[in-house]
């Protein structure tokens, strides 16, 4: 794999998935958007990001030869045909939304050389629902980060029916080249992760909207006690990822019933446009603790 592009390469995830290329492999990577300013947003993130080439160098893992080694790989365009070209290999990661997931991957195998393989970064969505976007959808496979994809080493890898096998293997042994750890499950709704811990974080909106604990509260006790390095309202609101976790949630309802309803709650603060911290979402009145009136927990000493 030594030409990689990132299509939404722009956005947490996507700029993430990059940096995670850049740094583990010695493949040019690409990141594809169509707007300028998303993709110039996208470089920089990756080279001035909080986990980006810059912090790695300020910490002492990455020399500033490195840094310019790794950036002198990297680059960025609007233009489909020359961004996505020559790739080897397309991670797609866009919003959660299906049908922007199917006009991005119809994109993606109309630009890319068909031997390419395409992997759609999702967390909740089918990845047979998505194969019609693709002529051949054997070479379509899910791949689920997390946050900061760069750091984080798990993958979920989600082979549909559809997907061949050495496609799957491939995926599997370039992230593993990359210092990532794998993990193959079924294609169903969530896979297992985020049916895991969408359900942990829908247990905490509904324990707030009964009054048994405060946002701030809750977090504590989830950093105190079960170890997280974030609590659950301070995930939502500081990584942006609360309308990813409502647009997942509400797949979820859709394809396996009410045990996976999003709690009234958390269809007000999304209604009401609170969609996390507005450092990560331009567009957002804020996050939970803005909409909920509370005080933030104070920031622990390292």
């Amino acid at each position: 794999m030594k030409n990689i592009s990132i299509l939404g390469g722009a956005g947490l995830m996507g700029h993430g998935i990059a940096l995670a290329c850049l740094t583990g492999s010695d493949a040019r990577v690409t990141i594809v958007s169509r707007r300028e300013a998303t993709v110039e947003k996208g470089l920089d993130a990756v080279e001035n990001g909080p986990y980006g080439l810059r912090k790695a160098v300020d910490r002492g893992r990455l020399t500033e030869e490195g840094l310019r080694e790794a950036m002198s790989r990297l680059e960025g365009t609007t233009d489909y045909a020359d961004g996505l070209g020559s790739a080897d290999l397309v991670f797609e990661s866009i919003p959660e939304v299906p049908e922007l997931k199917l006009e991005a991957l119809a994109s993606a195998a109309e630009a890319a050389p068909p031997t390419a393989i395409v992997a759609t970064n999702t967390s909740s969505i089918m990845i047979a629902e998505l194969s019609s976007a693709l002529p051949d959808p054997s070479r379509l496979v899910g791949t689920h980060w997390f946050y900061p994809s760069n750091v984080m080493p798990l993958v979920e890898v989600a082979p549909s029916a559809l997907t061949a096998p050495e496609v799957t293997g491939a995926v599997i042994d370039y992230l593993s080249t990359i210092r990532k750890r794998p993990v193959q499950v079924k294609d169903a709704p969530g896979f297992f992760m985020t049916r895991f811990v969408n359900s942990f974080i829908a247990e905490a909106i509904r324990s707030v909207e009964l009054g048994i604990a405060g946002p701030a509260e809750i977090d504590e006790m989830v950093k105190t006690g079960l170890g997280w390095p974030m609590g659950v309202f301070e995930l939502l609101d500081d990584t942006a990822s609360f309308d990813a976790w409502y647009h997942a949630q509400e797949y979820l309802h859709d394809k396996c019933g009410d045990r996976y309803a999003v709690p009234p709650l958390a269809h007000q603060v999304f209604s009401a446009g609170f969609l996390g911290d507005s450092t990560f979402k331009h567009s957002s009145r804020g996050g939970w603790y803005e909409f909920l009136g509370a005080d933030r927990p104070a920031a622990r000493e390292k």
